[in-house]
């Protein structure tokens, strides 16, 4: 959803309640296979280190959960609870003096097979100002205690506006992932 003014409560709304939200791409779940991504995706890897122990990995994997690596001070994260398998969130960013609402899904998390890492990934529905998904994971390295942070996503623009602004679609995706982290950072040293 493209607007000129700041998204209302009620838009907002509308965006997490729809009863069969249809993802913006055929390949759900390809963050788990990457093998299975085409090459039209632009694909990214970020990984950034947390610190180090079972402690700070126990509260980041708490803040995963929580989203609080989306508390950025230039994005608006709109949800409800921590993260679940099928949850619908969103993003409204301004953007060259436009509101984006980017509406997602999550599509698969694990915050309890594995002892040593949690996992979510969420894909673009359709509405969203890119197409693809997001995979966010953090885990604990039980032989150096380090706890890192790992970003990965394949994308593509989904709509004119991001097209024609490519260049700059892809400098926010960079920066998203650096404040992420920034974000994650200061939730585990609370």
């Amino acid at each position: 959803m493209i607007r000129l003014e700041r998204p209302t409560a009620s838009e907002i709304a509308a965006v997490l309640a729809p009863t069969s939200p249809c993802f913006s791409y055929p390949e759900v779940g390809g963050t788990a296979d990457p093998d299975r991504i085409s090459t039209r995706y632009d694909r990214d890897h970020h990984e950034f280190t947390l610190g180090n122990g079972r402690e700070r990995f126990e509260r980041a994997r708490t803040a995963l959960a929580e989203w609080r690596h989306f508390a950025i001070p230039w994005i608006e994260f709109h949800h409800a609870g921590p993260v679940a398998t099928g949850q619908v969130v969103a993003t409204s960013v301004r953007v060259a003096g436009l509101w984006l609402v980017n509406p997602c899904r999550v599509v698969y998390a694990d915050f309890s097979s594995d002892p040593d890492a949690v996992v979510y990934a969420y894909g673009t529905l359709r509405g969203h100002a890119e197409s693809g998904e997001e995979r966010f994971r953090v885990s604990f390295d039980p032989e150096s205690s380090q706890v890192r942070y790992q970003i990965s996503a394949f994308s593509r623009p989904a709509i004119f506006l991001s097209r024609i602004g490519y260049p700059l679609a892809r400098r926010l995706q960079r920066r998203f992932a650096r404040a992420s982290a920034d974000a994650l950072i200061a939730a585990v040293r609370e």
